[in-house]
């Protein structure tokens, strides 16, 4: 799946509408072929049953998008910035530099592993815990670690929001965490999720069930994904869950349909996985069948 995901993605995928439309491959990343189909097949209409107020799928193979609804409404978006805080991370450390926990990481809200202050991980691991579990502890300690305060890291990751286009998307902390000034859109989501695909490590630990992470001085912690449709799905390869009372379930899934990649993006929904596996299964039958869903 991987190795077929590297070779297709494409830059135009995940290029906002006044990019150049030139497709070009990602950086890194053979592209085996960029020619288009003769005939692109009829896009799926939406599903009237979903509970997600926003919500994206896209074929990773063409780029195309088969489903949408409400693709650039900002919306509270939970722990899918946690993919925002790994980019920055990813971009700019060795997994195997060690990072102290402050203390504000110590006792965090939310979600979290349980970090106290003055231990010391390895980048790797704390990637680790924020993307398998979720942990905002560990959102929290990776972001001070790289800009020496939350604030100045919440600026990096804003700035970097703005080199990739995601003209809907703002945010105001690493972990989630619901706040007034904090959102994204199901479409800047698609473009952020597939920037940070490009990265290996990144693919890796979102497509992981299960692992364990330690302390310098070899306490350990056990991590388990919050997504259950990995745990439940072989089709499905990651990618990040998020929950808070302002934003809902939100979901992105990474998983293969007939040999061909897709990424779906939910946001606001009442039930994350009834939505995603009423959708999985509505695009099998629509493949297979090589027709268009109604509403």
């Amino acid at each position: 799946m991987f190795s077929t995901l590297a070779s297709l993605l494409l830059l135009g995928a995940i290029s906002p509408p006044a990019a150049s439309p030139v497709i070009r491959p990602l950086p890194g990343i053979e592209v085996l072929s960029i020619v288009a189909p003769a005939e692109k097949r009829k896009a799926v209409s939406m599903p009237g049953r979903l509970s997600a107020s926003g919500m994206l799928l896209l074929d990773l193979e063409s780029g195309e998008t088969l489903l949408s609804r409400n693709e650039h409404q900002r919306r509270k978006v939970a722990s899918l910035t946690k993919i925002m805080t790994a980019l920055l991370i990813l971009e700019n450390h060795n997994l195997s530099e060690i990072v102290p926990v402050p203390t504000i990481a110590d006792g965090i809200r939310g979600s979290a592993v349980g970090l106290k202050a003055g231990e010391f991980f390895r980048i790797g691991d704390l990637l680790k815990a924020l993307l398998i579990p979720s942990a905002n502890d560990a959102a929290y300690a990776l972001a001070i670690d790289d800009a020496g305060s939350v604030s100045r890291f919440v600026e990096r990751m804003n700035k970097r929001a703005s080199s990739l286009g995601l003209k809907n998307t703002h945010f105001t902390n690493p972990a989630g965490l619901d706040s007034q000034e904090q959102y994204s859109s199901a479409r800047d989501l698609s473009w952020l999720t597939i920037a940070a695909l490009k990265h290996p490590t990144f693919r890796k630990i979102v497509s992981t069930k299960s692992s364990s992470i330690e302390t310098t001085t070899g306490e350990s912690f056990d991590l388990r994904n919050t997504n259950e449709l990995l745990h439940e799905n072989p089709q499905v390869f990651g990618v990040k869950t998020g929950t808070t009372d302002l934003a809902g379930e939100c979901l992105i899934v990474l998983f293969e349909e007939q040999n061909r990649p897709y990424l779906l993006v939910l946001i606001g929904s009442n039930d994350r996985y009834t939505d995603s596996l009423y959708l999985l299964g509505a695009l099998r039958k629509s493949l297979s069948e090589n027709v268009a869903l109604e509403r």
